[in-house]
């Protein structure tokens, strides 16, 4: 399976992409922007999707939501550091399979991945 993670923090990138390749056995692709995101979205199909909300230029939600009309059977994984519940009635309407508050730990992240909408705090 491919995934795809959007994240500027780069540490929490490479724990993620550690945590998806050796753990999942997932073939991953990494952006730091949604400009990165959109190239390598284009230029192959993914399964699984897990981008941050704040994005040095745009936003996530929209990210994911663009992704989803195109792909609808894509899991997508919104992840946000801070608790907003109208963020997360905007994921959960625009069929994001999941909202994780910033810091979560692998098996919220792994729960998210096989369960649809949850918030994981």
């Amino acid at each position: 399976m491919r995934a795809l993670i959007i994240e500027p923090e780069r540490t929490l990138l490479q724990s993620l992409r550690l945590f998806m390749e050796h753990q999942k056995k997932f073939n991953v692709s990494s952006a730091h922007s949604m400009k990165e995101g959109w190239a390598l979205w284009q230029s192959g199909s993914f399964d699984l999707v897990l981008c941050t909300d704040a994005l040095p230029d745009g936003h996530g939600l929209e990210m994911l939501k663009a992704f989803r009309d195109q792909d609808p059977k894509i899991i997508s994984i919104l992840m946000t550091g801070r608790h907003d519940e109208t963020l997360q009635r905007q994921a959960l309407t625009a069929g994001i399979r999941a909202y994780l508050e910033k810091p979560f730990d692998l098996n919220q992240l792994e729960a998210a991945m096989g369960n649809p909408m949850r918030n994981a705090r």
